[in-house]
């Protein structure tokens, strides 16, 4: 064996795997650190790719420069480093840029790219940096006499121990596809939910919250918990005893503890809400799991005003009356209205619905009419919407004609299709007309849906024989499209609820879209821009497809509609909530379970037993 020249070493490598790794962390600290679309990231992005490069380049030259015999040895950690690098290739093939510059047919065939990337390229560096670093820390350990055997057995060790931990990261990427948490405690409280947060930051008069609650108490401490994600600014916590703070308690209307109680003023000014937990923990934990529901709620009612939503009536709207069908009944939707501090009103023409808008109006909902409204009822929402007005639109297919109100801000409506999926729906029937209830993850980034963009992953969109929207590109202000189906859904122009390539089309299509613009001839005090929101379909909002849940798409759409609709940006967010979900269980559904523990499994014990029996009587004879 001859000697090579020896290289700079620090912490057992030398100096080709040190810029190697620092290459990596610069990387490392570019797209996650950093992120977006900010120079700094691709500064460093640039820099570490440099280094990186640089590193192998003296790993090449450590080869060159090396005599004859050692020249093998030499090879070894630079191979695994050209594997490292290579890995930084692959993993700019599936960044944003380029998957959208490669121009995929569908999100199917785009998922499957992107998942594979994903796979390869955390493997290939691993596989690569690992093996790397243990052979050059033999070289570095023995600069001079270089043993080959040594150098190769121990880049193939690390590679071992690569390939031993990449078995770890399909569970990874099944965890974080699945999004799937296991709690198998009896009892969790609710933390406090990015809207409730938001409300306390945006609060412009201060708050104090008091707890009535004893010092030694359980409740008290899920209660410090919730809380400390809420205090300072100006909402102040303050914890008292009932016994001890006789006098706060009476001019507070508090009977007992167990209460929150919520002030803001004072003397004839003050304004209190109280809010009822229970002293008992037992007795406190239905309370508990939705907390942040209930100290949103009355932030809510004192952060601002009641607004007033009125739903127009008398065409066959969707209505919250008890005799409603469940796909035509909005029960749901007025409940969480009122929980956002609207007061929800009819509005007929009886109610002057064809002269003018209620002054106090802060939002008209128009949602599912079937038959047409009159000319004069929509040129009083078109003058509503102009001067500052807030509008919901819900459309149903084949139902009134709603052109003289959508034309003139751009949106229209194409009649010909009802939108359906056959792999993505709802099944309700069974059947295939279930092909139509259709559901999608693919938000904008508009304050209208700015949640459910953010949990796109875990959050879908429900609709029911929605038709598509349409921008005119003309019109008043600015329109965006907010929610769109996913690309194998299809236009079902004939209504056979089965796709047919030679008249119909798959693709993206428009569901809900939002437009703004300058308001004009408002009073003082009246929004300086008009706001409009238009779905699709309407059953959206029905009971059907509206759960009163906040971790639902539909639930939270709502709520971020109309945080944007009025004006109210700290209603924006989500609410957590921990009550236990309902299961429901059916015959058709999970028929096989019932006669599984009812009559298979009685029946194959007792086989079991009979089989046992006559085993042993067997043997006795024997």
């Amino acid at each position: 064996m001859s000697a090579s020249k020896p290289l700079p070493t620090l912490g057992g490598l030398r100096l080709p795997s040190i810029l190697f790794l620092l290459g990596l962390l610069t990387v490392f600290m570019g797209e996650r650190v950093i992120g977006g679309l900010d120079t700094t990231r691709f500064v460093l992005d640039g820099l570490g790719g440099l280094l990186v490069l640089g590193g192998v380049g003296l790993f090449a030259r450590s080869r060159s420069d090396a005599g004859p015999e050692q020249r093998a040895a030499h090879a070894v950690p630079l191979v695994h480093a050209g594997v490292g690098a290579a890995a930084l290739l692959i993993y700019v093939l599936g960044i944003e840029p380029v998957v959208d510059a490669l121009g995929f047919a569908d999100d199917a065939t785009e998922h499957r790219y992107q998942v594979v990337i994903t796979a390869i390229w955390p493997i290939v560096l691993l596989a690569g940096t690992l093996a790397m670093a243990a052979a050059d820390r033999v070289l570095a350990a023995s600069p001079v006499v270089v043993a080959t055997a040594r150098v190769k057995n121990a880049g193939l060790g690390a590679l071992s121990l690569a390939f031993a931990l990449a078995m770890l990261f399909p569970l990874n990427y099944l965890a974080s596809q699945t999004n799937e948490r296991w709690d198998f405690g009896y009892f969790k409280t609710a933390r406090a939910g990015t809207s409730t947060i938001s409300m306390v930051q945006s609060l412009d008069e201060p708050i104090t919250a008091y707890l009535f609650f004893p010092t030694a108490s359980d409740v008290t401490e899920e209660l410090r918990t919730y809380f400390a994600d809420l205090g300072g600014g100006a909402l102040k916590v303050e914890y008292v005893d009932h016994a001890l703070e006789p006098e706060l308690a009476k001019e507070l209307k508090v009977r007992d503890n167990g209460y929150i109680a919520f002030v803001r003023g004072e003397g004839d000014e003050q304004q209190v809400e109280r809010v009822k937990i229970g002293e008992d923990f037992d007795a406190a934990r239905r309370k508990l799991k939705k907390l942040d529901t209930e100290v949103r709620d009355a932030l809510l009612k004192m952060a601002r005003g009641q607004k007033v939503a009125y739903f127009t009536a008398g065409h066959g709207e969707l209505y919250w009356g008890a005799e409603q069908a469940v796909d035509h009944k909005t029960s749901s939707l007025r409940k969480v209205l009122r929980a956002l501090n609207y007061k929800v009103e009819e509005l007929t023409v009886a109610d002057g619905a064809a002269v003018e808008i209620p002054e106090d109006a802060s939002l008209v909902v128009i949602l599912g009419a079937e038959s047409e409204l009159m000319p004069e009822e929509l040129a009083a929402l078109d003058a509503y919407r102009r001067r500052g007005g807030s509008i919901l639109v819900g459309l149903e297919p084949g139902g009134a004609d709603l052109s003289a109100l959508l034309d003139p801000i751009g949106i229209d409506v194409v009649d010909d299709v009802i939108l359906a999926n056959d792999s993505k729906f709802v099944p309700a029937t069974r059947r295939p007309i279930d092909r139509a209830n259709i559901f999608t993850d693919k938000f904008s980034t508009h304050p209208s849906v700015t949640t459910l963009s953010r949990n796109s992953r875990t959050m879908a969109f429900i609709v029911s024989r929605a038709v598509a929207l349409e921008d005119l590109k003309t019109g008043d202000g600015k329109r965006t499209v907010t929610i769109r189906s996913l690309a194998d859904t299809w236009g079902d122009r004939n209504a056979n609820h089965a796709f047919d390539g030679d008249v119909e089309e798959r693709k993206t299509w428009n569901i809900a879209m939002a437009a703004s613009g300058e308001a004009s001839g408002g009073g003082d005090g009246a929004p300086d821009e008009w706001r409009v929101v238009v779905v699709s379909d309407a059953t959206w909002a029905s009971d059907l497809a509206l759960p009163l849940d906040p971790n639902k798409a539909n639930f939270q759409y709502v709520v971020d509609a109309m945080s944007w609709l009025g004006h109210d940006d700290a209603l924006a967010g989500t609410v957590n909530s921990e009550e236990d979900v309902k299961i429901e269980h059916t015959k058709e559904g999970e028929g096989w379970i019932f006669y599984s523990t009812s009559a298979l499994v009685p029946l194959g014990l007792l086989g079991l037993g009979l089989i046992r029996l006559r085993v042993r009587r067997k043997r006795g004879v024997a």
